[in-house]
């Protein structure tokens, strides 16, 4: 069949329409990541338009087959078809890429398959809300899609004919071969964004539907061998530690799991910038205070996976959820339930909110209290939960009314998005982002928890265990790198310990061997160590991308190559100067300290080996 020169012109406006989704997300995207430069447009846009044509190659792949077959059903009703699967195939690529956009902000990561992990067992009223909140990108949707059907009908590309498919599947070999690098036998991916550009630029350079084509499918971890076996069983045997019995009677354990609470709100910021949280600086003076503390990953269910089973979240799925969650773990409320305590859970957002609920009852927690088992519906904040500080008096008084000893948690929600504070606490700073008056608000609520609590007879003989989920909105650019979006206030406060102030790297995964210790528990399996073990500390961490190996004097990002990056953290704030040429030999004993890390997590993982 002949292919005439309108038709050629009519087919090349065809492939950029199927482009169109992922530009308009990319568009987004740009807009909202705050403090964003590209330096190299060019080198930017050569990243940006491969990784959208490798995208657009295997997500349109169904169409094709389907345009392919069309050859041989000579119907009208195929023609249709085709039309219907090209729409769901675009609406789907701006949908997901809107949702990361809404997504990054909070993860500071590239939404993949896990993003529906995050929002099974969520409750439609919150589901709901976000996409009145979003209304414009429901819009959006709206406007695009009667501009594509508008498109389509000046066109009238006739998908079906033999000249259209041919020329449409040498087309994407083309700019398949392109995207790919030409005949390389290693094809473009996510490292060769984050090796040639900035965080920021990488992010935003990579198409939301690649990360999803990536994710899908995967193992959720690779097994790698850097060091031999009998060496592997060597490290293995450095987590099985002993601890000193402590001078207590089997105090409470309160650990306070604070929403989305960065160490940039706070007086511990790096950026000279006003905190908002009066309160908890108060805290810090007269606690034991952990000033260089991180999480161990970036969504709710990472902290929690960390903190009750010292697991860390170095693969793309959160590990509540994972394959993994069925091995033979242990957990604080496993572990201290066998030296008598008492163990709950208090999270203020519907029950089956993140899978918590049936992540820590699988692991024998004995109570779990949500929003359904508060009592007074007027406490409700209308989209997430019960405002925080009601329901930490709930609490307070649920804990006057348990057995002792006990070790009970409660997790905030008040600051989480979209940060709704209750009218009569509207004379808080709004400060200059979103969540500000929400931290406030947290804050001033856990000051009217201690405030009452300390009347109760158990206060006395509690220990308690403040810390941060993840951070959220990072307005600084001090607390924008790979390390910084990790901090988090960590400190412990309690009548029965000294006071004092530690800069030594600390992260959440400390905090489970930490209880096992207060509990009186001597000998123990742990990834982390204790918080009142003055050995060196360590801190390590994977945004999916990059691994992120922090000691007490240097930050290491490795992207899983042969390279990486080394930075004196504590006086280069922003990890402006890669110190990795002048200091190699710290940056290779770091690297293979971190490759172990990574072999023994995955090691315990795939063999069951985690108690």
């Amino acid at each position: 069949m002949h292919l005439g020169i309108k038709n050629i012109i009519k087919i090349c406006a065809f492939i950029p329409l199927l482009l169109s989704p992922f530009w308009i997300v990319r568009l987004l995207l740009l807009l909202s990541i705050k403090e964003l430069t590209i330096d190299n447009p060019v080198n930017y846009l050569f990243y940006a338009v491969r990784f959208d044509l490798k995208a657009m190659v295997i997500w349109y792949a169904p169409l094709f087959i389907i345009l392919g077959a069309g050859l041989f059903i000579k119907h009208k009703w195929w023609e249709n078809v085709s039309r219907f699967v090209f729409l769901l195939l675009y609406l789907g690529a701006l949908v997901f890429g809107l949702i990361s956009v809404f997504y990054y902000p909070i993860s500071k990561s590239i939404a993949g398959v896990e993003i529906f992990q995050m929002i099974q067992g969520q409750s439609y009223i919150i589901i709901f809300g976000y996409m009145a909140e979003y209304w414009w990108s429901t819009l959006l949707v709206l406007v695009v899609l009667y501009g594509v059907r508008l498109l389509d009908e000046r066109l009238k590309v006739d998908l079906n004919s033999r000249s259209a498919v041919v020329f449409c599947f040498v087309s994407l070999m083309i700019l398949g071969l392109i995207a790919r690098g030409s005949f390389k036998l290693k094809p473009l991916n996510l490292l060769d964004a984050y090796s040639a550009l900035e965080s920021q630029e990488a992010v935003s350079a990579i198409t939301p539907i690649y990360v999803l084509i990536e994710s899908v499918g995967k193992s959720e971890i690779q097994y790698t061998a850097y060091i031999s076996d009998s060496a592997m069983q060597v490290e293995l045997a450095k987590d099985d530690l002993v601890y000193s019995n402590l001078d207590y009677q089997k105090p409470n354990i309160c650990i306070i799991l604070l929403e989305s609470f960065g160490k940039e709100y706070t007086s511990l910021n790096d950026a000279n910038r006003p905190s908002y949280t009066p309160f908890l600086d108060s805290m810090m003076s007269v606690s034991m205070n952990f000033t260089n503390a991180y999480a161990n990953g970036l969504r709710s269910m990472d902290a929690v996976a960390s903190i009750y089973t010292g697991i860390p979240c170095l693969m793309k799925q959160p590990f509540i959820g994972s394959l993994y969650t069925q091995s033979n773990i242990e957990s604080i409320p496993e572990a201290l339930s066998k030296e008598g305590y008492f163990c709950s859970f208090y999270h203020a957002a519907d029950e089956l909110s993140m899978g918590f609920k049936p992540f820590l009852m699988a692991n024998g927690l004995e109570q779990y209290v949500a929003k359904q088992q508060y009592p007074i519906d007027d406490d409700f904040d209308g989209k997430w939960g019960i405002f925080d500080e009601p329901f930490l008096q709930f609490f307070k008084n649920k804990l006057s009314n348990q057995q002792q000893p006990w070790c009970s948690g409660i997790f905030t929600i008040s600051s989480h998005h979209p940060y709704t504070v209750p009218a009569q606490h509207q004379d808080l700073p709004k400060g200059t982002a979103e969540i500000h008056q929400a931290i406030g608000y947290t804050d001033r609520s856990l000051r009217a928890f201690f405030e009452s609590a300390r009347h109760e007879d158990w206060f006395a003989n509690t220990i308690f265990i403040i810390t941060a989920d993840h951070t959220s909105i990072n307005e600084t650019y001090e607390h924008q790198g790979y390390r910084s979006k990790y901090g988090v206030p960590l400190l412990i406060y309690s009548k029965l310990m000294p006071a004092g102030i530690s800069d030594e790297v600390k992260q959440h995964i400390d905090i489970f061997p930490t209880v096992k210790q207060l509990a009186g528990i001597s000998k123990q399996v742990a990834m982390g160590r204790s918080l009142l073990d003055k050995k060196s500390h360590s801190a390590i961490h994977y945004d999916g991308s990059i691994y992120t190996y922090t000691d007490d004097s240097f930050c290491l990002q490795w992207d899983g190559t042969s390279k990486y990056k080394l930075f004196a953290y504590k006086k280069d704030k922003v990890d402006a100067s890669d110190l990795a040429s002048m200091h190699h030999i710290k940056g290779d004993q770091m690297l293979h300290e971190l490759k172990i890390g990574l072999q023994k997590y995955n090691y315990r993982l795939l063999n069951n080996k985690f108690n």
